[in-house]
């Protein structure tokens, strides 16, 4: 019988559950797992979303967020 894959919510809240909590070295808060969703360009200037987990705290917040 197959093993049947978890959802990606489901990997997001195992995550949520199972880690520790990550505090970034630079500013001293808690880092978010959040999902960031980027623009990737093909091979005939069509682009599809990448899907990547991050995580997010006060020093790459304005990177990601702009």
């Amino acid at each position: 019988m197959a093993k049947k894959e978890r959802t990606f919510a489901a990997k997001l809240a195992h995550e949520s559950r199972t880690s520790h909590k990550e505090t970034c070295p630079v500013c001293g808060k808690e880092k978010t797992p959040i999902v960031y969703i980027a623009a990737r360009t093909g091979l005939k200037d069509t682009w599809r979303p990448q899907r990547r987990r991050i995580k997010v705290c006060d020093c790459n917040r304005k990177e990601i967020y702009g």
